[in-house]
């Protein structure tokens, strides 16, 4: 669905003219019939190309550059009358190309708007609704798979976690530059973990200049503009005369530069000529508008309404401005169109005779915001926007003039009431056909610690089906705002790890509305964070209460449970969530984390198989089979398995260090320490790795190298006993001065919290009693070291 040239008469409430939209459902009856399934199939693709174009050029197959503005609103761009920013790169690829001046995204959140960008599918159809929730389907070609089946190189260059490849938009591309350090990030908000523009213009420039003699589709994500609004000098100090609106505008300024940076190379290198530039906003941002500070809540236009610049070296496409409504999901036929390729079937069209000049019919487009619904409880919001109007179907509805009003202040149904019911009655055929034939919603494929520490924000986490239709039952989102921003600000509170503050907001926000899942799940996080793990239990416990189903409340509480070493519940619960979701990975691992903790290998092995035939790219997964492999002995494929880790991501966490134990219980000394000091060399602060590492020198008989370990090993965990004892241990061999022992051996046992650890503390204060000359206190410590040693025996068995 997306904008032709409709021009309005003087009453729009007096036109007896069909719309539009009724049209095409009856036009496209035989194809619903044929396909089963909702697209927009030929009859509704422009048959232009410029096929014939590129051909006169000599030009097989051109590039095709595609630009996302993350957070980008049109009216704050110079090239839509905006002068409180400088653009001067946006201007030139403005000027050069066509400019959309009634662009609407379909949703105002990231992933969702830009899976309709690289699908041409509404999220209705393509499943996704919100961010961190359900990954883009299988089924679901993406431009990437089209341009590759093309023969192009394909690369997608990515400013945040939020595009991450897990969620689905990484199929198709020969490369896909995603890599984010999540280590560093003790809760994992999406809208947190990013890296500035300059940064990934330097990882598109580099592909770019190793592709150059190849034709290719490229993928660049600035994401700039997104909070916070923190653009580096000289753009912080030359916008900071209005913050945040015009640190915002900072960002915007930054991002350009960046954009600049790739347009120049092109240039450089004379490829401008034989590549297609598409740059598009994904969603804008509230900056206070309708008291919205950022984004993701409402679909008012500063929202929805976003750039979209084409740029094609074709004289008839320059200095063009297309005042019709359009839409995101018209992109990718349109690209396709534009690199003389065939026009997939999706359902937006190509706008190729519109950029030519060719008179065309408007199509209203579609836009939703489902958070409030799936976070919070609330009515979804449903919108379809024309070049001159929105209607929001919420339970109070609202009609606006965008050409009169465009800040949307005043609702004009009154005015207009034919607009409204007319536009309804699209917006509930358009909602209907664009669902028609949907795919199942796939679940995003995450590993357990990264799906647990988006859950803590909130996020679902697992994937959700919804018949969209606001609900006159429930909440307008309207009435609801300032509850939305408590909630909104305790997520950047739990971000920068101040629990108290985000604790109190949500609890203020609870007491307006107790019934809130996002809330409270939230405050489960701030009160296991601050150790009050029996009231995070008891709000687990509510929600199970009210919904015995809710896959977060299941995992939630089985992750506290396992912390408390209360297994049998934590197989439970698991089960419990598996009968409900039986590829839920969470569950899977949670139970062969609880048979590992039992040493029972044998029986973790199926769950942990399990979770790696569903997620095999989740490299979590595949180090937990690993682990599990090796304390059944099957030390051969535990290593085929960590040598695979190692060779994708060389710095995955733990994995050296179980490499390490692997040779150890191999007897390999030698490969055992270099794996060791390389877990060290990334993660110096892992004392375990550390202790392993001295012990294996003291083996080797380098007392001074184990003794080094041994005191790093007691810095690094100063709450850990084995640093303590172990030194101490050390010092006794070297015949160190037996007072100094005795303090090291006292302070190491006071903090031991195993019969093993205990019994080990008492043997080394016999030796240093006996040093001592102290032939009682050596008995009394001998006796207590003999009654530790059978309780752990005692265990053993």
């Amino acid at each position: 669905m997306s904008g032709k040239n409709n021009r309005q008469k003087p009453h729009p409430e007096k036109s007896q003219r069909k719309s539009p939209a009724v049209i095409h459902i009856i036009l496209g009856i035989t194809v619903l019939i044929a396909a089963g399934w909702l697209v927009w199939k030929t009859w509704l693709q422009s048959p232009f190309s410029l096929r014939d174009y590129w051909k006169r050029q000599k030009i097989d197959r051109p590039n095709v550059l595609l630009i996302t503005l993350d957070t980008t609103r049109a009216d704050h761009l110079p090239l839509y009358g905006y002068n409180g920013v400088q653009t001067p790169h946006l201007n030139e690829l403005g000027e050069r190309g066509v400019v959309f001046e009634q662009c609407a995204t379909v949703s105002p959140l990231t992933l969702p708007a830009h899976c309709s960008i690289l699908t041409g599918y509404y999220p209705p159809y393509h499943g996704v609704r919100v961010n961190g929730n359900n990954a883009l389907s299988d089924s679901v070609t993406t431009a990437a798979e089209i341009f590759s089946r093309a023969g192009y190189k394909t690369a997608a260059f990515i400013g945040a976690f939020v595009l991450d490849g897990r969620w689905g938009l990484k199929r198709g591309f020969d490369h896909y530059d995603d890599q984010f350090d999540l280590k560093k990030y003790k809760q994992l908000d999406l809208g947190t973990v990013q890296r500035p523009g300059n940064e990934v213009a330097d990882a598109a420039l580099r592909w770019l200049e190793e592709n150059e003699g190849k034709p290719f589709f490229a993928w660049v994500h600035f994401y700039d503009p997104h909070l916070p609004y923190e653009p580096p000098e000289p753009y912080f100090s030359q916008y900071n005369y209005f913050p945040p609106v015009s640190l915002y505008d900072g960002e915007i300024a930054f991002m350009d530069e960046q954009i600049g940076r790739i347009h120049n190379w092109l240039k450089a290198k004379g490829l401008d000529r034989r590549t297609v530039i598409v740059l598009v906003g994904d969603h804008g941002e509230g900056l206070g508008d309708h008291g919205e500070l950022a984004h993701g809540f409402f679909i008012y236009d500063y929202a929805v309404h976003v750039p979209l610049i084409m740029v094609c070296p074709d004289p008839r496409l320059q200095k063009v401005r297309v005042p019709v409504q359009v839409s995101v999901v018209d992109i990718l036929p349109t690209i396709a169109a534009l690199a003389g390729l065939e026009i997939p079937q999706t359902q937006g069209r190509s706008l190729l005779r519109l950029m030519l000049g060719k008179k065309e019919k408007e199509f209203p487009a579609y836009c939703e915001s489902l958070s409030p619904n799936l976070h919070y409880g609330w009515s979804p919001l449903l919108g379809i926007r024309t070049s001159r109007f929105k209607f929001i179907d919420a339970p109070r509805p609202e009609l606006y003039d965008l050409r009169s009003d465009p800040k949307e202040l005043n609702d004009v149904q009154n005015l207009y009431p034919e607009v409204g019911f007319r536009l309804k009655s699209e917006l509930d055929s358009l909602v209907e056909k664009i669902s028609l034939g949907a795919p199942e919603p796939q679940a995003a494929n995450l590993d357990s610690q990264t799906i647990e520490r988006l859950a803590a924000l909130g996020y679902i986490g697992a994937s959700v089906a919804m018949k969209t239709r606001p609900a006159r039952e429930l909440a307008d989102p309207k009435d609801k705002l300032e509850i939305y921003e408590l909630i909104q600000q305790a997520g950047d509170l739990i971000n920068h790890e101040k629990y108290e503050h985000a604790a109190r907001n949500l609890e203020r926000a609870l007491s307006q509305e107790p019934g809130i899942p996002q809330a409270r799940l939230l405050l489960a996080t701030c009160y296991t964070e601050l150790g009050r793990k029996a009231d995070a239990r008891r709000i687990l416990d509510e929600i199970l209460k009210e919904d015995p189903n809710s896959i977060q409340a299941l995992i939630g509480l089985a992750s506290i449970l396992l912390e408390e070493g209360r297994e049998d519940d934590v197989l439970a619960l698991a089960q419990k969530a598996l009968s409900i979701d039986d590829r839920n990975t969470q569950a899977y691992i949670l139970m062969g984390e609880v048979y590992m903790a039992r040493m029972e290998h044998d029986k973790a092995r199926p769950y942990l198989e399990k979770a790696v035939a569903i997620q095999p790219k989740i490299t979590r997964n595949v180090l937990n089979l690993a682990v599990c492999l090796i304390g059944l002995k099957e030390y051969g494929q535990a290593e085929k398995l960590l040598h695979q880790v190692i060779e994708e991501y060389p710095k995955f966490p733990l994995a050296h260090f179980h490499l390490g134990l692997l040779y150890e219980e191999q007897g390999k000394l030698d490969e055992a320490c270099q794996a060791y000091a390389r877990e060290i060399e990334y993660y110096p602060d892992h004392y375990r790795a550390r202790f392993n590492l001295g012990k294996l020198m003291l083996k080797e008989g380098d007392l001074d190298g184990y003794l080094e370990q041994m005191e790093k090993v007691m810095r690094t965990a100063p709450e850990q006993a084995e640093g303590y004892l172990f030194l101490a241990r050390g010092k006794l061999l070297r015949n160190d001065h037996p007072e100094e022992i005795l303090e090291l051996v006292k302070t190491g046992l006071s903090k031991a919290k195993t019969p093993e650890l205990q019994a080990l503390g008492y043997f080394l204060l016999a030796d240093v009693y006996s040093r001592l000359g102290q032939p009682a206190r050596v008995q009394q410590a001998l006796a207590l070291a003999n009654q530790y040693k059978n309780q752990q025996q005692e265990l053993r068995k």
